[in-house]
């Protein structure tokens, strides 16, 4: 009997020693499925020179709350990996790049799991432009840290795209699909390259 309330008693501690060590990002973010986290590449990523592995980065275009507090502030990285790759050659004028986007930083410099898919590339924000209406966006709600309408004429003219941008905005050639857990952004004439700062859309599953 004194042996079982002792385990129980271990148990207890484990448990209380485990949750006093989330720091309060991981004990207060919740990424609900469908929340939608604008960011930009931090550098350009062309088929040519990427291989299946190579790591991408971008970072995140506005502050992301929970309960009326940031956790993930604006220019946090997020990370991801190459899955798959194909350039531009002479026998097949095709190309295509798959990207994983997995792992989010917190504010205290720690790294938060993510499954998250691309709902929508667009061109680099054109200078003059920014994300100030969307600042604040709530990071436990789903869909809503962007507002809400369709990508208009701001978009397509490198303006920030918005929480219903689909599909590839304002980048000529290019489309985008998913296969798996990867995201594939593909030409079926050019070689897929991304700028530095295009802006990418995500939704997290």
């Amino acid at each position: 009997m004194h042996r079982i309330s002792a385990i129980a008693l271990a148990l207890i501690l484990i448990e209380g020693v485990f949750l006093a060590s989330l720091t309060p990002a991981e004990a207060a973010t919740r990424i609900l499925p469908g929340t939608i986290i604008p960011a930009e590449l931090s550098k350009s990523v062309d088929a040519k020179k990427v291989k299946a592995g190579d790591k991408i980065e971008a970072r995140t275009a506005i502050d992301l709350l929970s309960d009326g507090q940031v956790v993930i502030p604006k220019d946090s990285k997020i990370l991801g990996h190459v899955t798959d790759v194909k350039a531009r050659s002479k026998d097949s004028k095709d190309s295509m790049i798959g990207i994983v986007f997995d792992t989010l930083s917190t504010k205290d410099g720690g790294e938060l799991g993510i499954q998250s898919s691309i709902q929508a590339i667009g061109r680099p924000v054109e200078q003059g432009s920014n994300y100030s209406s969307m600042a604040g966006g709530p990071i436990g709600s789903s869909g809503s840290s962007l507002p809400g309408g369709a990508a208009g004429p701001a978009s397509s003219s490198g303006g920030p795209l918005d929480s219903r941008s689909q599909g590839v905005v304002g980048l000529k050639g290019l489309s985008l699909s998913t296969s798996g857990h990867a995201s594939v952004i593909s030409s079926s004439h050019d070689n897929v390259h991304l700028e530095s700062g295009t802006q990418v859309i995500l939704r997290i599953e």
